[in-house]
């Protein structure tokens, strides 16, 4: 009975069960038994009986809502009673009824749900209360309501999915666009990345529409594999005004039947509202083109807005020292935002963000016990290779095939495993590619497969395909590193890249691109490799040295050494100085160079705003340098040093890291 009134009566601002048992199907002591705070201010009555031996149960429960000192709400808050019992009166005890009503306020309202209304009911217009509560098979429970679509997508979800009954957060001008979109067209497309949102907004324009436009109704198509044609006409009269949300319609085969449906004929209105994948527009927008269709793109959120989702319930995250790390690792995307929220509220230990490894994992826990198919590696190695490939073109059994015998997955397992995958949202099929839809979990699954469980053979990707995919290296390692740490990645691909390196060292153009992608875990090898690089050049006896360049000098055409070693210039580390050394030694025999020098030192080793937490070191470290060099008359560290200067002794200085711009103000020392 709940359910049916909070579909029926859905313009209410709080509800409040007094009368149920947590757990139970019977209700205990309490009145009402349900109550509804309606937009007026007003209240909205329910007491709910299968009690028939009671005499006069129904006028005692009239009488009880009456009570203030039992309902705690003054009698003229009271606008609407409605029992809700199992049998059938007549006529005469409903004037009774009201005559009683009226007796305590005469413009009370009384509805009587009796049985053969709520069988009525459930008949024609809630079947899926039937199927959900009676387990009536009416229907194939592809048609459902707001509610239980709700309901319904959070138990499906196993915890990977976040829910839907968090706050609605900065997106009012979509919704009044989507609101918009929905007067004026009958057909609207509701398109942006997995996780954006769009499920959560649709739904939340329907509520709000519903409340404005009384004639109509809403239903959403919860897919389950059948034919949806049966239960679109059971559900949806032809004089009466609709609602269909169809969410994901990329992955509902039976979609021409919706539009099929859209385009019977009708006396009533019936609008459609779909939301689907970005990547899978063009398809659906092919099936939709015949009709008069609303595109709305959604898109990221903002790191602040981001915040403000995070800090508001269910999550409250309040402590401001979270922030930075859930921003960072979400990106934008308030499902992966969400996800983090509820994980850093179950521990309540900042520490636990340091290691984002065990945030997935332990994200993933329930989802793994419970579903069988995820005790299998077999799902893991897959979703690493999908990862570090970006795209497999699962439909080229050829070149699919070829990726997978070198690690020993058979290509109907990866066909089979993909299809589930899709169905959890841990991949999407796009086309005739499958890929990892989120970067975040692109990295998390590519470093559980090849390194943390090592499922997969890292030596065996990095001697097949370092060549022709270095990018894929680059682009899979270095996130892997940010997120769960140099440790936890340095102590285990170390020894694979040790080897490759003994195999190509002697091969200057494959050195260079090699140590270029893994220079961090191999810092003595490739300052080994540069210091005999530079000891093989001649030496220049005596020379002028010219530090002036144009603006964008050494935007393309790059020196091999002053590029490799500059990585060096990131660290505070006792390997700093050396890679200075080293590059002042380069110039002293490629006086040409030294204008790129200067410029990669103003690039990478101009202060930055963590520099004040470890004293300046990095700056300490060049300065140190040069001025041992003035001090000895040395020509180059003096011309260097004078360069330099114009750029250290500046009163502001400004650093672009990670996507974000923070300026940084340093005072200019005092001239002495």
């Amino acid at each position: 009975c709940d359910s049916y009134l909070t579909i029926r009566d859905n313009n209410y601002l709080a509800i409040s069960r007094t009368g149920s048992q947590t757990g139970k199907q019977k209700t205990t002591k309490g009145t009402p038994d349900t109550f509804f705070q309606l937009p007026n201010g007003n209240f909205l009555y329910s007491e709910i009986t299968t009690d028939t031996s009671t005499k006069n149960k129904l006028a005692n429960d009239i009488k009880a809502c009456f009570d203030p000192d039992k309902t705690k709400i003054p009698i003229e808050k009271i606008q609407e009673i409605i029992l809700c019992f199992n049998w059938n009166i007549d006529q005469d005890k409903i004037a009774e009824l009201n005559a009683l009503s009226q007796s305590f306020k005469a413009d009370i309202r009384i509805r009587y749900l009796m049985l053969q209304e709520l069988a009525l009911e459930l008949h024609l217009n809630h079947r899926d209360l039937a199927h959900y509560y009676l387990g009536l098979p009416l229907d194939t429970g592809q048609i459902v309501s707001i509610e239980n679509f709700i309901k319904e997508y959070d138990r499906a979800s196993k915890g990977i999915a976040t829910p839907l009954n968090n706050t609605f957060l900065h997106r009012e001008t979509e919704l009044e666009q989507l609101s918009n979109a929905i007067d004026s067209h009958d057909f609207i497309i509701l398109t942006g990345t997995p996780g954006v949102g769009k499920t959560k907004l649709a739904l939340e324009t329907i509520n709000n529409y519903l409340t404005k436009n009384h004639s109509f109704q809403a239903y959403c198509v919860s897919y389950k594999s059948h034919t949806l044609l049966d239960d679109l006409y059971q559900y949806f009269d032809v004089d009466k005004d609709y609602i269909l949300f169809v969410d994901d319609a990329n992955r509902i085969d039976a979609f021409e039947q919706i539009t099929g449906f859209f385009k019977a004929n009708r006396n009533g209105k019936l609008k459609i509202l779909i939301t689907v994948r970005d990547y899978a527009f063009q398809e659906i927008g092919r099936k939709c083109q015949e009709f008069s269709t609303q595109r709305i793109d959604l898109f990221k959120l903002s790191d602040e807005q981001i915040i403000d989702v995070i800090k508001s319930k269910p999550f409250e995250i309040l402590n401001s020292n979270y922030y930075d790390k859930i921003v960072r690792i979400s990106e934008g995307n308030p499902r992966l935002a969400i996800m983090i929220s509820l994980y850093a509220k179950q521990v309540n230990n900042l520490d636990a963000l340091n290691d984002v490894s065990d945030l997935f994992e332990k994200y993933f826990t329930t989802f793994i016990k419970d579903d069988g198919e995820f005790e299998n590696p077999l799902n893991i190695k897959c979703l690493g290779l999908i990862a570090f490939f970006y795209t497999i073109p699962y439909k080229n059994r050829e070149v699919t095939e070829s990726i997978l015998i070198e690690f020993d997955v058979s290509y109907n397992d990866f066909i089979d495993i993909i299809d589930t995958l899709d169905k959890l949202e841990l991949v999407e099929i796009q086309f005739e590619h499958v890929k990892v839809p989120e970067q975040n979990l692109a990295t998390f699954f590519f470093y559980k497969a090849f390194i943390k469980d090592n499922l997969l053979s890292f030596c065996t990707l990095l001697n097949n395909y370092f060549d022709n995919y270095k990018n894929r290296f680059t682009d899979s390692i270095i996130p892997a590193n940010n997120t769960f740490g140099p440790q936890n990645v340095m102590d285990k691909i170390k020894p694979d890249l040790v080897t490759y390196w003994n195999h190509i060292r002697g091969d200057n153009d494959k050195s260079f691109v090699f140590l270029n992608s893994f220079w961090f875990y191999l810092q003595d090898q490739t300052l080994e490799f540069v210091y005999q690089q530079i000891e093989a050049l001649p030496k220049i006896e005596e020379t002028t040295y010219d530090t002036s360049y144009e603006n964008n000098q050494f935007s393309y055409d790059k020196n091999n050494i002053i590029e490799l070693l500059g990585n060096f210039f990131m660290l505070n580390s006792r390997h700093l100085k050396d890679s200075i050394d080293l590059l002042f030694e380069y110039v002293t025999r490629k006086p040409d160079n030294l204008p790129e020098l200067i410029h990669k030192i103003r690039e990478v080793l101009i202060f930055d705003r963590e520099d004040e937490y470890s004293n300046f070191n990095r700056q300490k470290t060049l300065f140190d340098i040069l001025i041992k060099g003035v001090k000895k008359d040395d020509e180059l560290l003096s011309t260097s040093f004078f360069e330099l200067s114009k750029t250290f002794l500046s009163h502001k200085f400004q650093q672009t890291k990670g996507g974000n711009f923070y300026p940084t103000n340093f005072s200019k020392p005092k001239e002495e």
